[in-house]
């Protein structure tokens, strides 16, 4: 390797002023001192010594050392963290709970029998359920589900200086809630208004100035291109607005059914850097004209229910290295009249079925 685990530790150490031996392997480092700017560092520091994939996001995923020196050993021996083959145990899944119908707590339990790894959790669900956030943490701990992702956060970027400071005040509030989830990742939508700023460095800096205040916490930002988004509809919009902030704690969703809609495909995806994208999401869907927007919120169905193609993107995605997570994201009224634990067991069937055709790809 031309990182040692050694030479890790000794890095670590040295930026909290500690001696390697006073390091608790098991124990967050967050604990233990180390801030979010000290991981950038690393990140820098750790790229230069030939891990080129390490990212602030899959350190931010779990802040124990004993798992990043896992991480930079599978990364630098072609095991995990390289290219994971489809089909991979260790390729994450999970499935959105606005996927679902039901309580909060039915979608979670749902999501747990049919053997997702973890969930993304739509704001309205939490409002809507009796539980505190601190309370869905501890249900989701109790059912081994990690929350991966807490969505969405809307008019966000492309806003004048008075409506962006109100965004920002907020933006914070949204992360004291995921600090009581326990979840680093907040997916932060594209503007949709009319009165939208089309100045893409605007959003940039905007973008920007959101995962420092993330970062400051331990979070991450992740930035997705809705596909009827005034100025920003497309993942190549996206990825070119998350470019120009070119910040270490902001990355890009890949949602299938945006990406598809608007005439995109393998080739974009292609284009993205692996270690900039956070979040796949996978839906079908039927090929229809006219609005997106209600196209979208009505006939994402399950992978193989559909039209569109989602073997390739997802090749790709996973061909370059892709990790995790896969997340299952459906907005069709049909399945949230359905039994929960029915619809989230056909979609982990339906995402492994997808996974393996992809493979073919990889």
């Amino acid at each position: 390797m031309s990182l040692t685990a050694d030479e890790a530790t000794a890095d670590v150490a040295e930026l909290l002023f500690l001696e390697p031996g006073e390091l608790d392997r098991r124990l967050d480092l967050r604990e233990q001192g180390l801030d979010s700017v000290r991981t950038m560092e690393l990140v820098d520091r750790w790229r230069r010594a030939g891990v080129s994939d390490i990212s602030f996001v899959l350190l931010a995923e779990d802040r124990r050392l004993e798992r990043w020196l896992d991480l930079l050993r599978e990364m630098q021996g072609g095991g995990a963290a390289g290219a994971a083959p489809a089909g991979d145990a260790r390729l994450r899944t999970c499935i959105a709970t606005v996927s679902l119908g039901g309580t909060l707590a039915e979608k979670l339990d749902a999501a747990a029998a049919a053997g997702f790894d973890g969930v993304e959790l739509l704001d309205a669900d939490l409002q809507g359920s009796p539980l505190p956030a601190a309370d869905v943490a501890a249900r989701c701990a109790e059912l081994g589900l990690s929350i991966d992702l807490y969505q969405p956060f809307r008019r966000a970027e492309g806003l004048g200086a008075a409506e962006f400071d109100d965004a920002l005040t907020r933006f914070r509030g949204e992360l004291d809630v995921m600090a009581e989830l326990g979840t680093s990742s907040i997916l932060v939508v594209s503007n949709t208004e009319a009165d939208a700023d089309p100045d893409p460095d605007v959003s940039a800096r905007q973008l920007a100035t959101l995962a420092d205040t993330a970062a400051a916490r331990g979070m991450t930002v992740t930035f997705e291109a809705l596909a009827w988004g005034t100025h920003i509809g497309r993942l190549s919009e996206a990825w070119d607005v998350a470019r120009r902030a070119d910040h270490p704690a902001l990355t890009v969703a890949v949602d299938t059914f945006h990406l598809i809609c608007r005439g995109e495909g393998a080739g974009t995806v292609a284009e993205v850097p692996t270690e900039k994208i956070s979040l796949v999401q996978v839906s079908d869907a039927p090929w229809r004209t006219g609005d997106l927007a209600q196209w979208s919120r009505n006939h994402r169905c399950l992978p193989g229910d559909g039209e569109f193609d989602l073997a390739g993107p997802l090749a790709a995605v996973l061909a370059g290295g892709y990790r995790g997570p896969l997340s299952l994201e459906l907005f069709d009224p049909d399945l949230r009249r359905r039994d929960p634990a029915e619809v989230a067991a056909r979609g982990a069937a339906a995402l492994k079925k997808l996974v393996d055709r992809a493979g073919a790809g990889v």
